[in-house]
């Protein structure tokens, strides 16, 4: 039996009911989070819970239990029996259910809360060879910086990369590269590595934060500064993170491969100092 998270309640997913009013199904007027679980422990959950607790500050919603989310994502792992293995968990809280207004309800309704975790191994076989991403102009509103859940897009820009073969898709805005479609992207250029500063047109994803800790603590340059979209036929390497995949090399951009279209050392050095803290994490456990 599938357990999640609705409302305060663990209770079978069959049993969830979301009024047609809410929300979060009229407007996507939600915000989301996901963490990830290592077979006995989380991957900075505080990271995770304060990036939650801003994109609820900045949309407005009052979820007065949100530091209650460590708790929900625990036992959401254990009684679905998941402790041993690699664990995706996702929280949505949505403004709550009112009769269809642009306004926000007033007097303000409870929000609604819905959470899931679902097994989800790292893909060792893209992590080794790397993937091959699309590149267009960026689509989206100019509020990146909130994990919010209306992402219509960000799917249509995915689908037609995939459609295309690509396994994601890059963004361009002002001849800049912001990010991608669920991932942060990394160049590297002569051993340095770029990838576009925190601002609105990007999530600060939490491994994004975790490999610039990374690579500050090991010696490896890195300047937070946006790669304009001409200088990829010089780049030497290119690679994504987020939270599902940890670090991903990318070897090929639209019809252009990167360097000589295999990941590279850089990327490769990055991937191993990561894989560390997580074992670190493990063994502190």
């Amino acid at each position: 039996m599938d357990t999640v998270y609705f409302n305060g309640k663990f209770l079978p997913r069959e049993q969830v009911l979301v009024s047609p009013d809410d929300r979060g199904f009229l407007f996507g007027d939600s915000v989301y989070e996901v963490v990830r679980w290592y077979g006995g422990y989380f991957f900075d959950m505080e990271g995770h819970l304060n990036r939650l607790r801003r994109s609820l500050g900045e949309v407005r919603i009052d979820w007065p239990e949100a530091d209650s989310f460590p708790e929900i994502a625990s036992e959401l792992v254990h009684l679905n029996d998941l402790g041993d293995g690699c664990t995706l968990i996702y929280l949505q809280v949505t403004r709550g259910t009112a009769p269809r207004a642009h306004a926000f309800p007033d007097p303000p309704v409870p929000p609604t809360t819905y959470a899931f975790a679902r097994r989800q191994s790292i893909d060792t076989l893209t992590a080794e060879r790397g993937i091959s991403v699309d590149l267009t102009e960026d689509p989206r509103w100019s509020r990146c910086d909130i994990k919010a859940t209306a992402l219509l897009a960000n799917i249509l820009a995915y689908q037609n990369a995939h459609e295309a073969g690509h396994a994601e898709v890059c963004f361009v805005r002002d001849d800049l590269i912001t990010e991608a479609a669920h991932s942060n992207i990394f160049f590297v250029k002569n051993d340095t590595v770029y990838t576009h500063p925190e601002s609105t047109r990007i999530l600060s994803g939490i491994t994004r934060r975790n490999v610039i800790t990374i690579a500050s603590e090991n010696g490896i340059p890195l300047i937070e500064e946006a790669l304009p979209a001409g200088m990829l036929p010089y780049i030497h390497e290119a690679f994504l993170t987020n939270t599902s995949g940890e670090i991903v090399p990318v070897v090929k951009i639209g019809n252009q491969p990167v360097a000589d279209g295999r990941p590279g050392e850089v990327t490769r050095k990055l991937q191993r100092l990561f894989r560390e803290k997580v074992s670190a994490l493990r063994d502190l456990g």
